[in-house]
This record gives structure tokens, C-alpha cells and sequence, in this order.
């Protein structure tokens, strides 16, 4: 999976800021957003990752936002 590139505006450190979790009975999920962790940028959105437990034990991604908001993210205004 890529990398969170540094913050556009003052170089800090990107990183994936958990906002909630939800936990129904069967499966865990969070929201999240992606933000500087020295200016507080982030962007307007909040992504969510689901997972569940299945029966030999493997995690079961049920829905997976990290990539989407990476490239969000990584996103350069005028860059190729």
C-alpha cells in the first residue's frame, strides 16, 4: 500500500487520525481522516475501514477506504 506523502503546506507528518469506532456484533469498523500531525490540516472527508472475524481465524476486510483517501491525500495540485 502507498505511503502518506508530507503535508503540502508545511512538510509535517500525514497520518491516519481515528474519529470513532463501531462495533456491532459481528464485525468492527472505524472512521478516520487523513491529517497533519503539525498543522492539523486534514481533508473534508472521513473514510471508514470495516473488518470481521471469519472461522479459521483470518481477518475479512468488509470495506476499505485507506487506499482512496492515500491517493486523496498524496494528490498534487499540477503534478503528473
Amino acid at each position: 500500500m502507498e505511503k502518506l506523502k508530507p503535508c503540502p503546506f508545511c512538510g509535517g507528518n500525514a497520518i491516519f487520525h481515528t474519529k470513532s469506532n463501531n462495533s456491532p456484533h459481528y464485525s468492527a469498523g472505524f472512521s478516520f481522516e487523513v491529517e497533519c500531525e503539525d498543522c492539523d490540516m486534514k481533508l473534508p472527508e472521513r473514510y471508514e475501514i470495516n473488518l470481521s472475524l471469519i472461522e479459521d481465524g483470518k481477518i475479512n476486510v468488509l470495506n476499505d477506504k485507506r487506499l482512496e483517501a492515500i491517493k486523496k491525500w498524496n494528490h498534487r495540485c499540477g503534478a503528473n
